[in-house]
């Protein structure tokens, strides 16, 4: 019978490029759809992201942004982040 070996190690990171960055938003300050926007067009710092995923649309609900830079959304605060590997 075969046997299976293997030579893997568990590393953090993403392989997706760039970093990826789990973003919470406080829609008492910016809506989720604003957040997208801004994230897509250039945040506080000129920085611009992909939207890899978006949780949902109320409170506390997450965007994952994937870029070089870390996110300043308003109304947004970075709560995870996975760096490239390699």
């Amino acid at each position: 019978m075969a046997a299976v070996t293997s030579n893997a190690a568990v590393v953090a990171g993403n392989g997706l490029g760039g970093n990826t960055y789990i973003v919470s938003i406080n829609t008492g300050t910016a809506t989720v759809a604003a957040a997208i926007t801004e994230a897509t067009t250039g945040d506080a710092n000129d920085n611009v992201f992909t939207v890899a995923g978006v949780e949902g649309t109320g409170n506390g609900d997450h965007i994952a942004l994937q870029g070089t830079a870390t996110p300043s959304i308003t109304g947004g605060t970075v709560v995870a982040t996975f760096a490239q590997n390699p």
